[in-house]
């Protein structure tokens, strides 16, 4: 490979992996989006151990996909995977919808950053300016840390991830010392399957989007057969730990017979109410700042996904062989971070045109797409594990990671899918026209992928065999 189309290799260690892949959960927006919507709509007091069931899916979805990573090293990973395991046709499918993922997601996170940043301004400033500033400014930030060193990208999202990690726990201690009564019955088979379970299991899910990050940086990552496996499981087991450990400190603040009525009095301001109490004012000032800086660093770690995918997929052949080209101090995919960063700065520029709402419109309708388009990876992925060993049976791979584990992911995959698909009002808090079409756009893109690899094929043979074939063996 030529070295101006190679990352830099051994660049990353274990915990740069991980703050990446924390940092695109955002935990800090989805304990004070998310949680509350759960309790209120879903399955009140039982939302704590529905974030231990979309843990225990992930984790068993884990299996199968870090088996495949000690065969399938690309940082196209989603899209690498289904082409290795699924054939072409389907991995060109999966590259668009993961490219549809990774824009819509985006730009929802772009469009809050604006909304929050405005309003802070606005509280401590007087000065009433368009969010769309604030949020050209940070792509403008964001893009510059995509080109930087990605160890250095790793650090900022590091000490961003730990301070919004922080104050959270922080709310969590002060609620369980308070002289209250142990109650673990949030946990409890009969609390978890009471209400709407389906509901509280979407926001729980969607909790863990940019989870494939681990396999992303594998190019790029120190000794990837191991550091990719124990990134995967610990990034799972934190995510879950940290968003079943808050919500159950809410459970006991309110008490679980009333969880759910006191979320949806003020669901936005739940979380800040409670935190006020216990901690004080000014732990809701330290949480306002930290929820601006958790989103700027979910936006950062998926441009670092997006230009990752861009890079890999150029490189294949798929696209503009130039942003295959990596910086040749940095070794970044410059010109890939360059390219999605001008998209997502022409983007926010024609939402502003067209004065659509940041939240109303731009958050909930891009949010629901991305949502619904990372479940369908992960689905086509489980289906690829089943397919690559089911080809390569003399792989020293256990039944359960190659069989078992994939075939149960997929059914809890399309279960989930099926549920955000039938609730995409709720996800999205809308009910307009444009969210009750978002599931045909992901059919159409996948149709016009598969399609591209068809006539690909008949007009350029050998640009189509070299797809995916970009690919390490460990």
């Amino acid at each position: 490979m030529p070295q101006g189309n190679q990352l830099q290799k051994g660049s990353l260690g274990l915990w740069s992996i991980i703050f990446f892949v924390i940092a695109a959960a955002s935990p800090l927006t989805g304990v004070v989006g998310g949680l509350p919507v759960a309790f209120m709509a879903g399955n009140g007091a039982g939302v704590p151990g529905v974030y231990v069931l979309a843990g225990a899916l992930l984790l068993i979805f884990s299996f199968g996909f870090i088996a495949m990573s000690r065969y399938v090293v690309n940082a196209g990973a989603f899209y690498a995977y289904i082409a290795q395991g699924l054939g072409t046709h389907s991995g060109i499918a999966g590259l668009g919808i993961a490219l549809l993922a990774y824009t819509a997601i985006q730009l929802a996170v772009t469009a809050m950053f604006g909304f929050f940043f405005a309003q802070f301004v606005q509280m401590h400033t007087g000065v009433v300016a368009p969010w769309w500033l604030f949020s050209l400014l940070m792509q403008a930030a964001v893009v510059a840390l995509g080109i930087a060193k990605v160890e250095l990208g790793g650090k900022v999202l590091g000490i961003l991830m730990l301070m919004e990690v922080g104050i959270v726990l922080l709310v969590d201690a002060a609620i369980v010392t308070q002289p209250i009564a142990f109650d673990i019955s949030a946990f409890a088979p009969s609390t978890v399957f009471h209400g709407d379970v389906g509901i509280a299991m979407i926001f729980a899910i969607c909790s863990f989007i940019g989870f494939e990050a681990t396999a992303i940086y594998s190019e790029e990552c120190r000794q990837p057969a191991k550091i990719i496996p124990r990134a995967t499981l610990l990034a799972v087991v934190l995510i879950t730990s940290f968003f079943a450990l808050s919500g159950w400190a809410f459970v006991q603040y309110a008490g679980a017979a009333h969880v759910a009525e006191l979320a949806a009095k003020d669901p936005g301001m739940f979380v800040f109410t409670v935190t006020e109490q216990v901690l004080g004012p000014w732990d809701i000032q330290v949480m306002s700042v930290l929820l601006i800086t958790s989103l700027f660093a979910a936006t950062q770690a998926f441009h670092n996904t997006l230009s990752r995918y861009l890079f890999a997929i150029s490189r294949d052949g798929l696209l503009w062989s130039k942003m295959a080209k990596t910086h040749r101090t940095h070794h970044t995919p410059y010109i890939a971070s360059l390219v999605q960063g001008a998209f997502m700065l022409c983007a926010t520029a024609l939402f502003a045109l067209a004065q659509l709402d940041p939240m109303a419109n731009v958050f909930s309708w891009a949010s629901a797409l991305g949502s619904m388009s990372i479940l369908v990876l992960q689905f086509s992925v489980s289906l690829a594990v089943l397919a690559y060993f089911q080809r390569n049976p003399a792989l020293p791979v256990s039944r359960w990671s190659r069989l078992i584990a994939p075939a149960l992911s997929a059914l809890g995959m399309l279960a989930t899918l099926a549920l955000v698909v039938n609730n995409l009002d709720v996800l999205s808090g809308s009910s307009s026209p444009v969210v009750s079409s978002l599931p045909y756009l992901v059919l159409m893109v996948a149709f016009a992928g598969f399609m591209s690899a068809h006539f690909l094929r008949r007009l350029s043979p050998e640009r189509y065999s070299r797809i995916g074939q970009m690919v390490e063996t460990l």
